[in-house]
């Protein structure tokens, strides 16, 4: 079930206070995405499923490798995040950037590839939830 939605955006004026407030949002979405990612890896590696089904344990150990892929990834956007929260705190007096500046380039190629993770992270999660709900029906 994977999701055709593509990043898009909208408008090319943006002040830095609405730029922080952005980053704060997708701190704040990871920081949930770290739970999440944790519970449905221990879900997956305490087993309670039957041990009769097909190649259980593989797939089960090839959702917990994307699992473990996702972590990294979005561990590497997340410095990213944290590099660009840096240069925004540290410009906090501009009022509006236009559309060619430095920072808001930087936020709109920032915000697709958190928009890309999101989707690939929920797609994957809809994957997992879809196949441990077949085995406990």
């Amino acid at each position: 079930m994977e999701s055709n939605i593509v990043y898009k955006s909208f408008s090319k004026d943006k002040t830095i206070e609405e730029l922080l407030y952005n980053v704060s949002l997708w701190k704040s979405e990871y920081a949930f995405i770290n739970i999440e990612l944790a519970f449905i890896k221990r879900l997956i590696k305490a087993y309670p499923f039957s041990v009769t089904i097909p190649n259980l344990y593989e797939r089960l150990q090839l959702f917990i490798l994307e699992l473990d892929n996702l972590e990294q990834t979005k561990n590497d956007i997340l410095v990213q995040i944290n590099d660009y929260d840096k240069k925004l705190t540290e410009h906090k007096d501009a009022i509006t950037l236009n559309s060619g500046h430095l920072h808001l380039i930087e936020f709109e190629n920032l915000a697709e590839e958190v928009f890309i993770y999101i989707k690939h992270y929920k797609n994957l999660k809809i994957r997992i939830f879809e196949y441990i709900n077949g085995l406990i029906s």
